[in-house]
């Protein structure tokens, strides 16, 4: 109260959020429970396992009954102030019950400098244990926890918020107490703590639905819940070794650096696309990694161009999938090559991948400055990691913060990009995708009739992105992002299927690339004809590519990971 004026509160919700309380208080008690079990199991004999036991027993299970009787003191509390809110509410309040409400708080609130909820009667002492609870519940929601004074926020009360508030109190919790029982007992708790992130994910995505901020599409929350799945499955190996399975591993070491001989600036989208093609099949120069295979690392190419104005740009080239075949085991982390399946399912959770790393680090290392203008190129996985990084803030800004550049545009084939917004309206993502073209063909047998089917099939790398389709019905849309479908092409000089020819971005023979094949060659043929492709043309014409612009410097720098294998 203040004045005339007064605060009410939503005891409705007061009482439901003490119910959440009591549930993680008892959340924390099994797990606790559990560990304590765990430990007091131990076949451990000597002063070390003695040692152990009263570590656990002075430090991590104090710390969670304390941690327990918080809460429930939390709960209680919260649910005595909504029976004196509506006591107060009630018309005709007489003024002795005015006064029993007035010493609710009882001595905690006239303790000096105390504030509700910051002392709780432990073992028959006053404990502060406010603001560490606050962090504890901050860190677990991966949100900062309000400050003491703000008034708790009004419930949200739908399936997403139940699972999302499931998930920071349940298993949020819980992971945390279970990496603190490793670490005591000795183990790498790598694989707990990146299980608790991955699950973590799928609670910011259905927060995020809960706060307002749109429906996650299907794709990313079906990406994310499946790194969840196989973190959590994988979690208690990693405990004794490093498998690397869905381990982002986002701490790559760049192997070194070469000039491409004979750099020529690109004319078209086409040269665009072969650039970063000849990058990635080392046609631009050996490997720099001893006994390098295409598993062990990639090849990101950087390209500064100056402009017909005299300023000056960059272009970089973001490789696709390479490295092991999806179904070995190496393809899902222990490979040194950044760009395998498990960076596919990182980017398509919205999470910082290998690959993305990989773009970071060769950007650096290739000396593109802080704030310098860049056109992303990539093909597949490639385009995918590129419109991830224009997503990104701590990429896409403008204003010279190291590490930040101004993403212009984002150019990529073969990409399912259609669930990313760059985080700058001036940034243009355009995806090149192949169709099926249908054309009506006699049926066999039965009555003589015709059916649509398919002459040319489709590349289905472009649909992962379920077209944009979010889980309440509607579609991520925006008008940054744009697509261009055509028809693949029909190769005259390739021997490869009608789906390699659909998704791959060049067909090269014995000849050389075949100018009828792939997403190069539809560039080649049909580039202006579609408006989408050519307002882009148009639009990268004198800044990155045509004429007027000149090549400063064209290098290709080999970056990846440490191979487990």
């Amino acid at each position: 109260m203040g004045g005339t004026t007064g605060l009410g509160m939503d005891t409705a919700g007061a009482r439901a959020h003490a119910a959440r309380l009591r549930l993680a208080a008892r959340e924390v008690e099994v797990l606790r429970d559990a560990a304590r079990a765990a430990v007091g199991a131990a076949t451990w004999h000597g002063p070390d396992g003695d040692a152990l036991r009263a570590r656990w027993r002075a430090a991590a299970d104090a710390r969670l009954s304390a941690l327990v009787a918080a809460l429930l003191f939390f709960a209680e509390r919260l649910a005595a102030e909504a029976d004196a809110q509506e006591t107060a509410s009630a018309p005709d309040v007489p003024e002795d019950s005015a006064a029993a409400v007035g010493d609710a708080g009882g001595a905690r609130a006239s303790r000096p400098g105390a504030r509700s909820g910051d002392l709780v009667a432990l073992d028959g002492q006053f404990v502060s244990l406010g603001p560490a609870l606050s962090a504890l519940l901050g860190g677990v929601s991966g949100r900062p926890a309000p400050p003491a004074s703000a008034p708790a926020p009004v419930p949200r009360m739908s399936l997403a918020s139940v699972v999302a508030d499931g998930i920071g109190w349940g298993y949020g919790l819980g992971a945390e107490v279970l990496v603190g029982t490793a670490t005591l007992l000795g183990a790498d708790p790598d694989g707990l703590l990146q299980a608790r992130d991955d699950v973590g994910r799928v609670g910011v995505l259905l927060e995020g639905w809960v706060d307002g901020e749109g429906a996650p599409a299907v794709a990313e929350l079906g990406a994310a819940s499946l790194l969840a799945a196989g973190s959590v499955a994988v979690a208690p190996a990693e405990l004794f070794t490093d498998t690397g399975f869905l381990d982002p591993r986002t701490d790559v070491t760049v192997h070194g650096m070469h000039a491409v001989p004979g750099p020529v600036a690109p004319r078209t989208l086409a040269d665009l696309v072969e650039d970063g093609d000849e990058a990635r099949r080392g046609a631009t120069g050996p490997s720099l990694l001893p006994g390098a295979d295409a598993a062990s690392s990639g090849r990101i190419r950087v390209q500064q161009v100056r402009a017909a104005d005299g300023t000056t740009g960059y272009i970089v080239h973001a490789p696709p999938t390479g490295g092991a075949p999806i179904w070995h085991a190496d393809a899902w982390g222990a490979q040194g090559a950044s760009a395998g399946w498990d960076s596919n399912l990182r980017a398509m959770a919205g999470t910082e991948s290998a690959a993305m790393a990989d773009v970071r680090a060769a950007m650096r290392t290739a000396g593109v400055p802080p704030g310098a203008r860049v056109l992303l190129v990539g093909h597949s996985q490639g385009g995918l990691t590129a419109a991830q990084l224009a997503a990104d803030p701590s990429f896409n800004a403008v204003g010279g913060v190291p590490g930040t550049y101004d993403v212009t545009h984002v150019f990529s084939v073969g990409s399912p990009v259609q669930t990313v917004v760059p985080v700058q309206s001036s940034t243009q993502v355009v995806n090149l995708a192949h169709d099926p073209v249908w054309a009506p063909m006699e049926s066999l047998p039965g009555p003589a009739r015709t059916i649509p089917l398919p002459r040319h099939i489709a590349d289905p790398v472009p649909r992962l992105d379920l077209d944009g389709l979010r889980i309440d019905g509607s579609r991520a849309t925006s008008p940054a992002v744009r697509e261009a479908w055509l028809e693949a092409p029909t190769q005259t000089y390739g021997e490869r299927s009608q789906l390699h020819n659909a998704h791959e971005s060049v067909l090269r023979t014995s000849q050389g690339p075949d100018p009828t094949g792939g997403y190069h060659g539809t560039l080649l043929l049909h580039a202006g004809e579609d408006p989408v492709l050519a307002a882009l043309q148009d639009d990268l014409e004198g800044r990155y590519l045509g004429e007027g612009v000149e090549v400063v410097s064209d290098l290709v720098v080999e970056v990846g990971r440490e191979d487990l294998r």
